[in-house]
């Protein structure tokens, strides 16, 4: 087995950067927003250790490297390589890409590895390896890992590039070129309104707007909690088992509810 190049050099500060940015909070639009999963793998580790593990470091190969000095340099084209594979927006820049499944190839004498990972969880290595083109199997014994995975490896490009089905978008959109998940996402939006309003219909009633300084606010959050009912025959009344009103422990915003006690007497 040839040593391959993540046996000797990574170019390690751009990695942690890239990763580090990678796992910030409104970067925009980014897989981890499809489901919340502990320990995700930043993506351009990912990125760069597949590729790291599948071409060969330099000094296997002293016919085309016959001197350190060009083995450096070889290494350091790679590792350039590896660069490239962690900018911002790695979606945008598809020729980056291909230049990795070119050298991947390169060095797998012609035949793509297949990648298999049997604990996928949030999906970050067969994405990654996906993306320069190489085969994927992927699974985990989490059920919700299972459906993040499909709905991202396998649902959106089954759907990529095609035209949306809804009547609305038919409608208005004739002859347009729906690229990569766009037809899909335009989908989505129109059924999920429905859904929503099907819902509203249906149970609105249970939840109410409230109005605060006169105005009518939408209530974005409810805390549902078990009650009971006063021992005292004269109140009778059904009491909440509130462990906290506190709604968020964080300084700013100091986020939390005020009860309101509605006080009956019955004569």
């Amino acid at each position: 087995m040839p040593k391959k190049l993540i046996e000797v050099a990574l170019p390690l500060d751009t990695i942690n950067d890239a990763s580090a940015y990678d796992k910030m909070p409104g970067i925009g639009a980014h897989p981890k927003g499809i489901h919340h999963w502990w320990a995700r793998l930043p993506l351009p580790t990912a990125r760069a250790v597949l590729f790291a593990s599948l071409v060969d470091d330099p000094s296997e190969h002293p016919d085309r490297f016959p001197t350190e000095e060009a083995q450096d340099a070889e290494r350091e084209r790679l590792s350039g390589i590896i660069r490239e594979l962690c900018q911002k927006k790695m979606h945008l820049k598809q020729d980056v890409f291909k230049k990795a499944h070119e050298e991947i190839l390169r060095h797998c004498d012609g035949k793509l590895p297949t990648v298999l990972d049997p604990f996928a969880g949030g999906g970050s290595i067969p994405l990654e390896a996906m993306r320069p083109g190489l085969p994927v199997i992927a699974s985990d014994l989490n059920p919700v890992a299972v459906l993040i995975n499909k709905a991202m490896l396998e649902i959106l490009p089954e759907f990529a590039n095609q035209t949306p089905v809804n009547p609305e978008s038919k409608r208005r959109n004739v002859g347009q070129e729906w690229k990569n998940a766009h037809g899909l996402a335009e989908d989505l939006r129109y059924y999920g309104r429905l859904i929503n309003e099907e819902a509203k219909r249906r149970i609105g009633k249970f939840y109410p707007s409230v109005k605060v300084n006169g105005k009518e606010l939408n209530v974005i959050t409810w805390l549902w909690e078990r009650t009971v009912k006063c021992p005292n025959p004269v109140c009778g009344c059904e009491m909440p088992l509130v462990r906290s009103f506190v709604l968020s422990s964080k300084r700013k915003p100091n986020v939390f509810t005020q009860p309101v006690v509605e006080r009956r007497r019955e004569l």
